[in-house]
């Protein structure tokens, strides 16, 4: 029996199609391409760890409020004892009564009118001081 010239073309065809299917799965299978990996997080309140982290990170955002809070307090009382210090100089000395009232209205009894009029006189008085200063820099020169 003989096979036919056509019938051997589709053959050798055919065997070399599965060769070269051969070789392309032998080379994938030697060098794969990588796969895209998609993770996906779900985060559930209900879950310990998620609760966790959150009443952690309250905790700690409630302790810097509170801690930001006594250092802006402590910084505005430094800013009412260099102004009652200020003014004390501005009168040059003052007595024990004039003491009592500087504390009755930076601390007791608070009264903002009476602190804005102390803040001008002292400013009126470094002001002046700054001028007696310049003209007597300005009399040295000459």
């Amino acid at each position: 029996m003989r096979i036919k010239d056509e019938e051997a073309k589709s053959i050798d065809k055919l065997v070399a199609s599965v060769l070269t299917m051969l070789h392309e799965w032998q080379e994938q299978k030697e060098h794969p391409q990588p796969q895209e990996q998609i993770h996906r997080h779900s985060f559930d309140i209900k879950s310990s760890k998620v609760f966790t982290t959150m009443v952690s990170v309250s905790m700690l955002c409630f302790v810097s409020l509170v801690g930001n809070y006594f250092l802006w307090q402590s910084k505005q009382q430094y800013k009412d004892d260099a102004l009652k210090f200020r003014i004390i100089r501005v009168w040059r000395g003052c007595s024990p009564k004039e003491i009592l009232w500087l504390n009755d209205v930076f601390d007791i009894h608070r009264n903002e009118i009476a602190i804005k009029n102390i803040k001008k006189k002292t400013d009126g008085y470094d002001l002046e001081l700054k001028q007696k200063a310049d003209s007597l820099m300005q009399r040295k020169l000459k």
